[in-house]
């Protein structure tokens, strides 16, 4: 018989959930969509901020129920659980019982930051089927809590990561698309200091514009930083210029990394990351990636040919300017990056046949 899946997670459109449900579809696997963003949504941010705070509120017990009622009309084989931290235990009890197999899947570090875990995930944990990782460094954590469990690196999406042709005045020679963190904007001023074209994308960025203080920006300043680092709300004459926008996705998001010849992939300072989803997603849009060295990212990609790394900021400078002066170079490792990437397996696609293999062999 055919596997029947419901498919739990944030599914609006840019979201990597959304990329991976559709990856599982293209598995030939009949998956049934529950989007608990939409039901988030119909709070303000206030009341989010509350719910996640006591785990309780509207918004909780919908997702909830409304996954009950789906699964009694779905009666799926198999339920995946993609970054909730939500879910009541006695919903997978229910669960349970009417048949289904639980996966829970996250792309982030549960056990090492302490905002990322809540009390229901941790009493739901041991009633999983199958608990699947992408961090190597709480493998261990994982293997404690009793299930099965199963490291499985991050990737990109074939369907939406590719190169796109953008206009020559678009055009720059660095970039970077992620959160703020100070060691990145640290690192970035003295970049743009050389007189590197510079281009940013992403969240928190804004206020290096503006240099406006308001209290919700100084919190997700400080969420952030992750007490590392000297920080302020401030504007910086040097990046204010480089900022582009905040968040971009899909589509958007593919067009901003192949805007950049050569993109910066930084690691956060407050987790242990030895790779992010943009260790692929810039290979995959034909970017050449600059990342920091990690041996995860030589694994993944091999050092000046398929991919360039550094261990300190003088390193980066000197090879952002190098190969900001040599396109021919720079190219040549962009395509090697982008030919790894379909080739050795690192789509979504590939890494739920992986999952769907490990399922096999649990059963």
């Amino acid at each position: 018989m055919r596997n029947s899946w419901i498919f739990v997670g944030h599914l609006l459109p840019g979201q990597t959930s959304l990329m991976r449900m559709n990856a599982l579809r293209r598995c030939d696997v009949d998956v049934t969509g529950f989007d608990t963003r939409s039901i988030w949504n119909t709070q303000t941010w206030l009341q989010r901020q509350m719910s996640t705070r006591l785990e309780r509120g509207p918004a909780i017990d919908g997702i909830n129920k409304g996954l009950i009622d789906v699964a009694r009309d779905v009666r799926p084989t198999h339920i995946w659980f993609d970054k909730q931290e939500f879910i009541r235990p006695d919903t997978l009890d229910e669960l349970k019982r009417l048949g289904a197999c639980l996966v829970y899947y996250t792309p982030d570090p549960y056990f090492t930051l302490v905002w990322k875990r809540t009390r229901l995930m941790d009493a739901c944990l041991t009633r999983f089927d199958l608990l699947v990782t992408s961090k190597s460094y709480e493998c261990r954590h994982f293997a404690s809590v009793g299930p099965p469990y199963l490291y499985l690196p991050l990737g990109y999406c074939d369907e939406v990561h590719r190169p796109i042709r953008v206009d020559s005045c678009e055009r720059a020679s660095l970039g970077f698309v992620g959160g703020w963190e100070p060691r990145r904007q640290s690192i970035l001023e003295a970049i743009a200091a050389q007189g590197v074209a510079l281009k940013i994308w992403g969240y928190a960025w804004d206020h290096l514009v503006d240099g406006k203080w308001t209290l919700r920006r100084y919190l997700r300043l400080r969420r952030l930083a992750g007490g590392t680092g000297e920080w302020k709300v401030a504007r910086s004459e040097s990046l204010s210029n480089s900022f582009v926008s905040g968040e971009v996705y899909a589509d958007d998001y593919a067009r901003a990394l192949s805007t950049s010849g050569i993109n910066i992939g930084f690691l956060r300072t407050i987790c242990d990351d030895q790779h992010t989803t943009r260790s692929f997603e810039i290979p995959a849009c034909g970017s050449m990636m600059l990342a920091d060295r990690t041996d995860e990212h030589q694994a993944f990609f091999e050092e000046g040919k398929e991919a360039e790394y550094f261990a300190s900021e003088e390193e980066l400078i000197e090879k952002a300017i190098f190969y900001a002066r040599n396109e021919t170079s720079r190219r040549r490792i962009a395509t090697a990056g982008l030919d790894r990437c379909r080739r050795s397996g690192y789509s979504y696609r590939d890494r739920m046949r992986a999952v769907l293999q490990r399922l096999g062999t649990l059963s």
